[in-house]
């Protein structure tokens, strides 16, 4: 079916085999600690609150930010859907947030902030790197995403930009302008021996920024902010011995995984009936599991089939391009399709809904959402679609 080519807030999610990543790297190896933001030290209640985030501070006046999913969903710090966009986390359930360019300087560049865990060693090379995803309501996207790493704590009481030089990496004229997926900011740097602070941010002079100019997003209603804002997660300094040891480029395309994400729509005035019918389900490549990021459309569909004791439900599941290949040699995934809409069901009829309002069918790779072989549009047929039967 196509219907969900139209859907509401659509983005996908990278969660594929990366490296030199804090998902991968222990974290008696990483020397930042809380890469992930998971820890919490405090209570995330608004827009800049990376301070909640054990660990990590903003060395200006202008607060970073930190999204959750712990948080309430009419917060402009939830995720995945917050105020600056529609993101799931690389890792865990929490990411942080940067405005790294404002058009005509009319809103304040934001930063962040961690100690090491030690000093850095001398002559020693470190990978530096973090991910990055573009802000889906940015009218803007930029370069010179970098890295400072400072022998002191910067604490600047003024939101001017900072003007350090920063080490890392060494070529900073790229434009980061996917808002579907992360993509790795990395670099080598050789120490000096006594840095003890990371800070990331844009410390480029404005008239030196390439902005790049973003279109609104398919389906995304709310208008677009006149700033490049970065979403961030996964940062790591991690000792190396050869510059070839520090990469943040996907290890290989086939065996990414991206979760393709649709939050089902608040329109004002459409019915029950409509906002369950837009609904669909998305999985990581072969598998059947739900994902975490899946579970804010789920509940929603709960709480809207609780209220609406008439409405029953067909719940079709689907496979992508690559399952219905491998199917031919993994007798394992012959009903995957299946599967997938069977674990839907699961989880509607543990959350009390009556079994006999919902059906299942598979229908294998026959009615894909998206026939393109990019893997974020390959992401949209590993889908579970809900339609309102009568």
């Amino acid at each position: 079916m196509n219907k969900h080519l139209q859907a509401f807030f659509a983005f996908s999610l990278f969660l594929g085999t990366i490296t030199a990543n804090a998902q991968q790297v222990p974290d008696s190896v990483n020397m930042i600690e809380n890469g992930s933001f998971e820890e919490l030290a405090g209570k995330l209640r608004r827009l800049g609150g990376i301070d909640a985030a054990k660990g990590w501070e903003s060395p200006t006046d202008s607060k970073a930010d930190l999204f959750s999913e712990t948080v309430d969903s009419e917060s402009p710090s939830f995720a995945p859907r917050g105020a600056k966009g529609v993101q799931s986390a690389l890792s865990g359930l929490n990411y942080a947030g940067l405005r790294w360019y404002s058009y005509g300087d009319k809103e304040p560049r934001s930063y962040m902030q961690v100690k090491l865990k030690k000093m850095l060693k001398k002559g020693q090379k470190y990978c530096v790197a973090y991910y990055v995803s573009l802000g889906d309501l940015s009218k803007y996207s930029s370069d010179h995403l970098g890295a400072y790493l400072s022998r002191i704590a910067v604490h600047k009481k003024d939101e001017l930009p900072l003007t350090y030089e920063p080490q890392v990496p060494n070529l900073m004229t790229t434009v980061y302008g996917d808002v579907n997926g992360w993509t790795g900011v990395c670099g080598t740097f050789t120490a000096n021996g006594d840095e003890q602070y990371l800070i990331i941010g844009s410390f480029a002079p404005t008239e030196k920024i390439t902005a790049g100019k973003m279109m609104r997003p398919r389906g995304e209603t709310r208008p677009q902010l006149p700033e490049a804002y970065y979403f961030i997660d996964d940062v790591s300094v991690v000792p190396v011995k050869n510059l070839s040891d520090c990469s943040c480029e996907q290890v290989d395309k086939s065996e990414s995984e991206f979760i393709y994400s649709r939050s089902a729509t608040n329109e004002p005035g459409l019915s029950a009936a409509a906002r369950v019918d837009r609904s669909a389900i998305y999985y990581k490549r072969y598998s059947k599991d739900l994902a975490p990021s899946m579970r804010p459309t789920l509940d929603t569909m709960v709480a809207l089939l609780n209220n609406n004791k008439d409405l029953k439900v067909k719940l079709t599941g689907h496979i992508d391009a690559t399952e219905v290949d491998r199917s031919k040699m993994r007798p394992d995934l012959n009903d995957l399709d299946t599967r997938r809409a069977d674990a839907v069901k699961a989880y509607l009829v543990e959350a009390g809904i009556d079994a006999g309002r919902i059906t299942t069918a598979g229908k294998k790779g026959e009615e894909p959402a998206a026939d393109r072989d990019s893997e974020a549009a390959m992401a949209q047929n590993r889908r579970v679609e809900v339609d309102v039967v009568k």
